[in-house]
């Protein structure tokens, strides 16, 4: 009987072999996703970050050109200070295209290892781009060894409640009715989705009116007392009002997102150590 060829196992892999922890964050509106993008970044200034867009594009054949925008390790700039190249999106659809793209730029950086940021545009799904690495990594098509990949949501508690219950499609791309590019799915199953998939939900606090944000003291790990799990008797750190909502809302998180999910209360006092972890044993890809 003819034998599938076997595959070299991580642990056998060559020692020179550099190794990644591959951080995936998506996200159903803009600003809360580089606001997220922004905090993880300046939490470890080694790491590299990948940062995909959409723009409307009339003369590709998709009616979408991809922007991405390359961060190097040390470099103090924000994300639009760095290295922004922008191409047709000539893939069948826009998970597709940042997958492959995020192959051809490991394979562009061989040198490349430790932790990385890949900042997925509105609305991909994680869980696929994911797979399709951890893959790669695999089979030997990529230059390093990926260990691990988690998949991170950003949410923004303002405005949380309009979008989930919202009917109309996402807007993936554009800034006016005229040039609007839609998913097809609307804005609130989108969010859903995203909760539901991601192993760390990362929450920008409700902005309050003396500038301050509403945040609960509940555990960042699902699981124990409440709707969901989550525990939201803490003691609020904010005015009564807006603790209060805070909570409402975060058990609305809590029921949606998997009971193996992390939640951190406030992306600001997360770092990418909370979320990769510093050593990996054994080298593992966590989808």
């Amino acid at each position: 009987m003819p034998r599938h060829p076997s595959l070299s196992s991580w642990g056998n892999a060559e020692a020179g072999t550099p190794h990644i922890s591959l951080v995936l964050l998506t996200g159903v509106d803009r600003l809360a996703i580089d606001a997220v993008a922004f905090s993880l970044a300046d939490s470890r200034p080694a790491i590299h970050v990948v940062a995909y867009d959409v723009a409307p594009d009339p003369a590709s054949s998709t009616g979408l050109s991809l922007v991405r925008t390359v961060c190097e390790p040390g470099n103090s700039d924000s994300l639009l200070g760095c290295d922004t190249t922008v191409f047709p999106m000539d893939d069948c659809c826009l998970t597709c295209a940042c997958k492959h793209d995020l192959v051809r730029v490991t394979n562009a950086a061989p040198e490349w290892s430790g932790a990385v940021l890949s900042v997925l545009p509105v609305g991909v799904e994680g869980t696929a781009v994911a797979q399709y690495l951890a893959d790669s990594s695999m089979l030997g098509d990529l230059p390093c060894a990926i260990d691990t990949i988690h998949v991170a949501t950003a949410v923004g508690l303002d405005g949380f409640e309009s979008r989930l219950f919202d009917d109309d499609r996402l807007v993936i791309a554009g800034t006016t009715d005229d040039d609007a590019v839609l998913d097809s799915r609307s804005t609130g199953v989108v969010q859903t989705r995203l909760i539901r998939e991601a192993s760390h939900i990362l929450m920008l606090p409700m902005l309050l009116a003396d500038g301050g944000a509403a945040l609960t003291d509940g555990s960042t790990a699902l699981g124990g007392a409440g709707l969901g799990g989550a525990d939201l008797e803490g003691t609020a750190v904010s005015p009564r009002q807006g603790a209060d909502e805070t909570a409402r809302l975060s058990a609305i998180v809590t029921a949606l997102a998997d009971p193996a999910a992390t939640i951190h209360p406030d992306v600001h006092c997360t770092d990418l150590h909370a979320l990769i972890g510093d050593v990996c044993t054994p080298p593992r890809v966590r989808v």
